[in-house]
């Protein structure tokens, strides 16, 4: 049923009793400013949603969209027409220039060319921005063989997500997408009269669409990136919430990644860890480049290390998992090499009663680094748990051809473990098809990560 064909129902003027009540929840859950001035724009927007419903008051739509069923049926409705969704293809492209000309080869002389790197567009509304940035990352790897990418684009709104995952636009609205893109990348309308085109499945394929509020604390994933755009994303944000939401954009920003914001917003004031490096352009710091005179310990499968001392922790994973822990409070971390999930019963009582044996085993090598943290004054609800490994390397099976890869089944065992103990896993960076090079800096509790063919490949120094 389309807006003309809704029977327009006489609805009283929202009072500002009533707005107060929405604009309350509006900033709440999602960040919005909502000043008594933008009282006409919030009326006029949910007046749609009472026209198509017959409701003839916004106390009573109000009282639905917190019901039991408003819950289930209405408030995502309510939070779409609410957010602003404008974009264009291409929007601010010195953005693009500066990531072709100046982040990724500074990313890549870093880390590589030869892995996959990670983007994540926070507030994509209908895919121009995640589609632009795809195609200016594929024209790149054309270039730079090796060089591989996935990105990952999320908004709160459900509607503006559906037509993003279709990627078909008004033909006039590519008008932005320079002209050898919309060759490349561009699929015209067979119906010539309705002037639509359609992202290719080639760009459509390097872009993974998910619902995520940014103002939540948890935003449902654990993967760190290394460039996240969000941009004219915060502009409708207070300062709080700005905060808020930047700091933890931080926490899946990758040591040495970038943040892009809009051009209109600016983080001065704000208390992030981020250096400006040009205009509306942050960097992460690289901790690796603050502390090279620490000791180095290279951590072997099997084995645990747990220290109140400042050190750099390093490993190589394969189908294996290391979990770091880190209390910072008390400057204590810990960090395993585990190798297996446990398998029959006899298996599971020699762990138990080995216990360097018990390192080996995902189940078993948590509750250890859990006691051997208490010694030391730790609580479970003071520690930052990251988790990377579970790669399915050169196909490892368990075996059992019906059974799941080693790394996954590594994964979910120690997933398992982490709830089991109540732990609050913040980052992770698990699964695929490559291994990882991890360095861990225990008074920090930061990771550095590196991607590899191979997870015996040759490569770190003494």
């Amino acid at each position: 049923m389309n807006e003309e064909s809704v029977r327009r129902t006489n609805v009283e003027s929202m009072s500002d009793e009533s707005f107060y009540r929405f604009s309350e929840f509006i900033e709440a859950e999602l960040g919005i400013k909502m000043p008594i001035a933008k009282k006409t724009m919030l009326q006029a927007r949910l007046q749609k949603r009472l026209w198509k419903l017959e409701i003839e008051s916004f106390d009573e739509y109000y009282n639905y969209v917190f019901s039991p069923e408003g819950r289930e049926l209405e408030l995502q409705q309510m939070i779409d027409v609410v957010t602003t969704n404008k974009t264009d293809f291409f929007r601010e492209p010195n953005h693009f220039e500066y990531l072709i000309e100046r982040v990724l080869p500074e990313i890549i002389s870093r880390q590589g060319a030869d892995r996959q790197y990670m983007f994540w567009c926070a507030g994509c509304s209908s895919g121009e921005e995640p589609y632009s940035l795809a195609m200016v990352l594929h024209d790149f790897s054309l270039q730079h063989p090796g060089f591989h990418f996935l990105i990952l684009a999320t908004d709160v709104s459900s509607r503006v997500l559906e037509k993003a995952r279709l990627g078909i636009y008004e033909e006039e609205n590519a008008d932005p997408i320079p002209v050898e893109f919309r060759k490349r990348y561009l699929l015209k309308s067979k119906e010539r009269e309705k002037s639509m085109v359609r992202i290719s499945p080639e760009i459509r394929a390097f872009v993974r669409f998910r619902s995520v509020n940014l103002v939540r604390g948890e935003f449902g994933f654990r993967e760190t990136m290394d460039i996240i755009f969000c941009r004219n994303v915060i502009i409708y944000f207070n300062r709080d919430i700005q905060e808020q939401v930047i700091s933890r954009l931080y926490q899946h920003l990758s040591p040495g990644g970038y943040l892009f914001t809009g051009h209109s917003e600016t983080l001065n004031g704000l208390s992030v860890p981020l250096k400006a490096v040009a205009h509306t352009v942050y960097q992460k710091e690289v901790s690796a480049h603050l502390a090279p005179h620490l000791p180095v310990i290279t951590l072997k499968p099997a084995e645990l290390y747990i220290s109140d001392h400042p050190a750099i922790v390093r490993t190589v994973l394969g189908s294996c998992m290391a979990v770091t822990m880190f209390d910072k409070r008390l400057g204590v971390a810990a960090m395993c090499h585990a190798l297996l999930p446990q398998g029959n019963e006899a298996l599971d009582q020699h762990a138990a009663t080995t216990e360097n044996l018990s390192y080996k085993y995902v189940q078993t090598v948590i509750p250890l680094m859990l006691q051997r943290l208490k010694t030391y004054g730790s609580e479970p609800k003071d520690l930052e748990v990251k988790l990377f490994g579970g790669a399915d390397m050169l196909t490892v099976r368990t075996g059992n051809p019906n059974m799941q890869p080693v790394g996954k089944s590594n994964i979910d065992a120690v997933l398992q473990a982490i709830k089991a103990h109540n732990l609050e896993l913040i980052v992770s960076d698990v699964g695929g098809h490559l291994g990882r090079k991890i360095l861990f800096y225990t008074q920090t509790g930061e990771v550095l990560l590196k991607r590899i063919n191979s997870a015996s490949e040759p490569g770190w120094g003494a």
